[in-house]
Parts: structure tokens; sequence; C-alpha cells
């Protein structure tokens, strides 16, 4: 299979976990930024890969972000040996916990790692993730 087949294939396959709703997963702890948005990640989805883990993490905004997205939900990668995170798909729901029809979805262009900074909301997104899927 070449990569631009596999590429396409991944691509189908986040679009296709985008429209499925996410009020039928169950959720990590919640976390809350200084804003007041409300992180989450669905535990059902997760996956992981030797050190890596993939998650969809759920955001409820507490303000619409453009007048009308409240929620945002992208597939994260966490490497959790070099305790880093990097974001590949991101897509807008108009309504709270990934609801409604996304009003903009797609993948990340150039998706790049992040080192955590100690005690970041990431960080304990991380923790969570690492610990979840690897015991």
């Amino acid at each position: 299979m070449s990569l631009s087949a596999i590429r396409t294939a991944v691509i189908f396959l986040a679009a296709v976990c985008c429209t499925v709703p996410a009020y039928s997963a169950s959720y990590s702890p919640p976390l809350s930024d200084a804003d007041g948005n409300v992180y989450a990640l669905e535990k059902e989805g997760m996956s992981r890969k030797g050190y890596i883990v993939h998650a969809w993490q759920v955001v409820n905004l507490s303000r619409p972000k453009d007048g009308n997205v409240q929620s945002i939900r992208s597939l994260v990668e966490f490497n959790c040996r070099f305790r880093q995170s990097r974001t590949m798909w991101v897509s807008e729901h108009p309504e709270r916990d990934a609801g409604g029809t996304a009003l903009n979805s797609g993948q990340v262009n150039n998706p790049e790692w992040v080192p955590l900074q100690a005690g970041s909301l990431t960080e304990k997104l991380l923790e969570f993730s690492c610990s979840h899927i690897m015991r």
C-alpha cells in the first residue's frame, strides 16, 4: 500500500470519527484552564502504539469562538516516554461535547511534537492517558 493510500485512509477514518456523537463516550476527569474552558479525553477511543497514545480530546469553551463554536474535538498524540504531545486533527462544533455537525474539520498541517511544561494542563492529560492505556 502506498504512502498516499495510507494517508487517504487515515484522513477518511479521522473524518468518520469526527461524525460520531461524542455524547456516547465516557470521559477522563475534566480539567479547566484559566479561561474556564473544560478539557476531557474520550476513554473508549484511546489506543497506543509503543509509547505513543492516541486520544480524542474534547474542549467545551467557556465563551463561543467566532460566534458559534461551543466545543472543539481533537485527535491528540501523547508520547509517554519523551513527555510530548501533538494535535493531528481538529473539528469545531456548534454544541457542547462536540455535538452537532462539525462547522470546520481537518487534519493539522505539519503537526509538531511539543515538550510539556511541568504542572501544565496538557501534562495532566498526558499522565491520565498514559496511565489509563498502559496499565
